[in-house]
């Protein structure tokens, strides 16, 4: 029986063993995650977002202190406004990398988030007296990364190295 015979005797869709090639061979894809993995995507743009937050609060205790409602002595650690900055863009630089990370699908970076967070709800608690609106929004925004990160974090996998294929950026990213 010839080649072109035995195609045309087959099923439409299916293929023989001698039509497939070893670069058609694809390995079969990992199960979709649940609706609610969606939750660590927002976790994520949620977690870049406080720590934007966190950086302009730290430009504006650095360059320009005087738009504070209280002067430092009535904030509840009684530092200058120069450190408060300095603190703020530190913590800001740390959440804006974790929050990159988390939606990179990378572990060490929810670890580093949850905790970042905490610190970030502390550091927001002792500077409320001076901007009591971003006090408030930063920890809203902590609190909601933390749930998130923490309830549904297990319901998507995390990449690990030279495991990571796709994610919101770098190789394969849509």
């Amino acid at each position: 029986m010839s080649e072109s015979t035995q195609r045309n005797r087959t099923a439409p869709g299916t293929a023989t063993r001698q039509e497939v090639a070893e670069d058609d061979v694809v390995p079969p894809l990992p199960p979709p995650p649940s609706a609610r993995a969606g939750w660590v995507t927002f976790a994520g743009i949620t977690l870049a977002l406080v720590g934007v937050v966190h950086v302009i609060e730290g430009f504006v205790g650095v360059l320009d202190p005087g738009q504070y409602l209280v002067r430092p002595g009535g904030l509840v650690l009684h530092l200058s406004y120069t450190a408060w900055g300095w603190i703020h863009l530190v913590l800001g630089l740390v959440l804006l990398a974790s929050g990159v990370g988390v939606l990179n699908r990378n572990h060490l970076a929810r670890v580093v988030g949850v905790v970042a967070c905490v610190v970030s709800v502390l550091t927001s608690l002792t500077f409320v007296n001076a901007a009591p609106v971003w006090a408030i929004i930063v920890i809203a925004l902590d609190v909601v990364f933390v749930y998130a990160i923490t309830v549904h974090g297990g319901e998507v996998p995390v990449n690990r190295g030279s495991d990571r294929v796709t994610g919101f950026t770098g190789p394969g990213a849509p």
